[in-house]
């Protein structure tokens, strides 16, 4: 299962340009990856696992590279640390580049592949649009109700 995700991986990594990764190096980079955010939120091994809903003894053998976490745990692991999985597969390289230097490697992008990127931020955007919209109506129909209780 893993292995499938990594030749994934390495097709998302060379359409934005980062060089191809092996399966070992990929490995590190996810495990180093979990334990920074890990940290970085404040908690403890026994806090992922159980949120993740792994024992306590699995899940410091994953994090320290004694098993190979397969495709549902990866999945659980970036929910208990409230991430996207793509986050947990993040170099540097992707994490540290701005906003405008991402767009100059969208444009290097071929024709297809910016269709994609286009088609992406389209949704995002109009999912963003649609969840403000709907918060103003709650706040609306909550102040109807309050106004309502008072009278």
């Amino acid at each position: 299962m893993f292995s499938a995700f990594f030749i994934y991986l390495n097709y998302i990594w060379s359409v934005i340009g980062i060089k191809e990764m092996n399966m070992e190096a990929t490995q590190e980079l996810l495990l180093t990856n979990i334990k920074r955010i890990r940290k970085e939120k404040g908690m403890s091994q026994k806090d992922v696992a159980g949120k993740a809903d792994m024992l306590v003894p699995t899940y410091s053998r994953l994090e320290r590279g004694g098993t190979v976490p397969g495709l549902a745990s990866i999945v659980k692991i970036a929910k208990a640390l409230e991430v996207s999985v793509v986050e947990l597969f993040q170099t540097s390289e992707i994490k540290d580049r701005s906003i405008a230097q991402k767009l100059e490697m969208i444009n290097e992008l071929s024709e297809y592949n910016k269709n994609v990127v286009s088609i992406m931020l389209d949704s995002m955007i109009e999912k963003d649009r649609v969840e403000k919209l709907q918060q103003v109506k709650m706040k609306t129909r909550l102040a109807e109700l309050e106004k309502a209780r008072k009278q």
